[in-house]
């Protein structure tokens, strides 16, 4: 598990609305000015970029490929919305429902969910008691936190699966870490740097912007599944020849 650290997102500079922190990680406070300013800027999806909208596509594709025809799904920490709108589009009939600590990202899709499918609040105070899903995935959650916090979620959404039901990780933070001799010198020279802006960091001389999560190796991974009691895990790529887009799953 390695720091990431992060001066924007979707082109908004986060020293506009907030004071970055390199040690203490971005919480709803946060969250709350940012999605203020983004929809400031932003009116409507089709102004976001194109790659980052075609990724979203792409999760959704994937998530549905792993869902039973007719799937009861929950969607966990689901922001905007963009994967679920477009998992609703291409399969109208899924029983999807969506689920945030704080509702500030949900002004583009909570008209578009029946108000007993969007659950506001923490695991699992906020899921209804009884309610069992044939998936739950996780569409680039896992960086916010760290491997304790991940497991401990993991757990606590496990006895919400139905027998068979199944809980999928879609990262996009994959620590890919080098195979050969030449990415290893690489990886070391890459890691050294990391040390000396830590250092930099420590003493005020420099910031590295607002502490923004993990990243994790596929060993990584697996450990906090099995941390969480998950069984028959498997994982790989959303597309096989590339990878950018990992993905986990246990029941």
């Amino acid at each position: 598990m390695r720091r990431m650290y992060q001066t924007e997102w979707h082109g908004i500079q986060f020293s506009e609305f907030s004071r970055l922190s390199s040690r203490e990680l971005a919480g709803p406070e946060f969250y709350g000015a940012f999605y203020r300013e983004f929809f400031k800027r932003y009116r409507g999806w089709e102004q976001l970029s194109k790659s980052w909208r075609e990724g979203k596509e792409l999760w959704a594709r994937f998530v549905l490929s792993r869902a039973p025809v007719r799937a009861r799904v929950l969607s966990i920490g689901c922001g905007l919305g963009a994967v679920e709108r477009e998992i609703q589009a291409r399969r109208p009939g899924l029983e999807l429902f969506i689920q945030e600590v704080a509702p500030a990202a949900w002004r583009w899709v909570s008209g578009r969910f029946p108000e007993d499918r969007q659950l506001l609040g923490g695991i699992p105070g906020c899921l209804p008691r009884g309610l069992k899903f044939d998936l739950i995935y996780l569409a680039a959650v896992d960086y916010a936190l760290d491997d304790g916090a991940l497991a401990g979620l993991l757990a606590a959404l496990r006895p919400f699966l139905k027998a068979g039901g199944r809980c999928l990780i879609i990262s996009a933070s994959f620590d890919d870490l080098p195979s050969t001799l030449r990415g290893r010198a690489l990886g070391a020279w890459a890691s050294t740097k990391a040390l000396a802006a830590e250092m930099l960091a420590s003493s005020g001389l420099r910031s590295r912007g607002q502490l923004w999560g993990w990243s994790r190796s596929r060993e990584d991974y697996r450990s906090v599944m099995r941390q969480a009691g998950y069984q028959g895990v498997e994982d790989g790529f959303v597309l096989p020849d590339r990878r950018a887009h990992y993905w986990i799953a246990g029941s």
